[in-house]
């Protein structure tokens, strides 16, 4: 018999289905499927609220130089801020006068601390672009002290404080009068600091930072020339009728400096950071130190915070012959315009400035404090008194400055 081999049956063959990934198969979505589900949630969460935002966008990284100013930059919590609209800053730290005289390619921006610096990177880059300036916060030149010694001028009327509050952490210094203390020079013990518990032989006099780098040396020597001058501000001497262009006639200003200069040769060696060392050395050590009134007050600050109740020992004079000092940020690269704008407008920085204890403009290029004074009081710190008027010691021309600062400095 045959078989016909078109009736054969085809061998048949099964496919079988594509294994699921391993992540979708029961065993694993019963398993781990929960906690899945809520790591899932919580990112959806994070990216709607912006805190993880930042890795997946670019970051602008943007370089600074400046110097007591880098006090905010270098707060966590700026940071933090400034991460969430994708700026990370990176600071070099150095006195305002020091900045300006010295190359600047490597950065991005400035932040200094008075317009005379200011006005020098201005000038050094002429041909280079440059951003406006701006004034986001105010903090003014303060002589920082002890009770003791405030009070050991107050028993010379050398210095006052409101009669209705005897712990008053802000006193009035009758410059002149100060001044005269150290022309004459008169040493603590001399003016009675024993009657209020310390001895101290040393000369009265102010401590300021390095004249040559650092704007409040050079905002303290405009106050002590601006006094020595008759409260006249030092200006360039007037050419004679007729006399061919030149360089400027700086004799009467090299001479007024050196008039000026024993009252700061007396200090000897400048220290570098005087507001650390007010913080933490003993007070003997340096009695009055020249520092800016945003690091006094955010020593305040942290003392109220950690403590409950300010430091009474630690107190403010406020010079009567006002210098009000103006700190500038200069954007030096146009993509810094972006940072200047919102440390100048962004309230949530505003606010944390004033944590730092700077004054924040209000409007922005004002020079009043009301607000920070109104956040002093706010945390239950007392405030200083708003002068009445607005009278502040003129500043000179800038070439006068820098010939008083190389002649009382010995610097280039």
């Amino acid at each position: 018999m045959t078989t016909d081999s078109s009736l054969r049956e085809e061998p048949q063959l099964t496919i079988k289905p594509k294994p699921s990934a391993f992540f979708l198969r029961r065993r694993f979505l019963r398993a781990f499927g929960p906690a899945l589900a809520l790591a899932v949630s919580g990112l959806i969460v994070l990216l709607v609220s912006g805190t993880i935002v930042v890795p997946f966008q670019q970051t602008l990284v943007l370089r600074g130089k400046m110097g007591s100013k880098s006090d905010l930059f270098e707060d966590a919590r700026i940071q933090e801020i400034l991460m969430r609209h994708h700026i990370r800053v990176h600071v070099t730290r150095a006195g305002s006068r020091d900045v300006a005289t010295h190359d600047l390619s490597q950065y991005d921006f400035v932040f200094m601390s008075g317009e005379p610096a200011a006005g020098l990177v201005r000038r050094s880059r002429a041909n280079q672009w440059t951003g406006s300036a701006r004034q986001p916060f105010t903090s003014p030149i303060v002589l920082a002290t002890y009770r003791r010694y405030a009070e050991t001028l107050a028993s010379k009327q050398i210095a006052s404080k409101p009669p209705d509050r005897p712990d008053s952490l802000y006193y009035t210094l009758d410059t002149e009068k100060f001044i005269k203390a150290m022309r004459l020079g008169q040493t603590w013990d001399s003016l009675g600091v024993r009657a209020f518990g310390a001895e101290n032989g040393n000369r009265v006099l102010a401590q300021t930072s390095n004249i040559c780098d650092s704007n409040s040396g050079a905002t303290y020597l405009i106050l002590l020339a601006f006094l020595e001058n008759g409260r006249q501000v030092p200006v360039v001497d007037p050419q004679p009728a007729g006399a061919p262009a030149g360089p400027p006639n700086l004799s009467a200003a090299k001479a007024l400096a050196n008039r000026v200069k024993p009252l700061v040769a007396a200090q000897g060696f400048p220290s570098s950071d005087l507001s650390e060392s007010y913080a933490n050395l003993a007070e003997g050590d340096k009695p009055i130190v020249v520092i800016y009134e945003h690091q006094y007050l955010a020593m305040q600050l942290r003392a109220k915070a950690e403590s409950g109740r300010a430091d009474l020992d630690r107190v403010l004079l406020y010079p009567k012959d006002n210098i009000l000092t103006k700190p500038q940020f200069l954007a030096l690269k146009p993509e810094a315009e972006r940072l200047g704008e919102l440390i100048t407008f962004d309230p949530e920085l505003q606010r944390r400035a004033m944590e730092l204890g700077f004054g924040v403009a209000t409007p922005a290029g004002s020079t009043k404090s009301a607000k920070l004074y109104d956040f002093l009081r706010e945390q239950g710190l007392t405030a200083p008194e708003i002068a009445g008027d607005d009278s502040t010691t003129p500043l000179p021309d800038n070439p006068v400055l820098e010939e008083m600062i190389k002649t009382v400095g010995d610097c280039s």
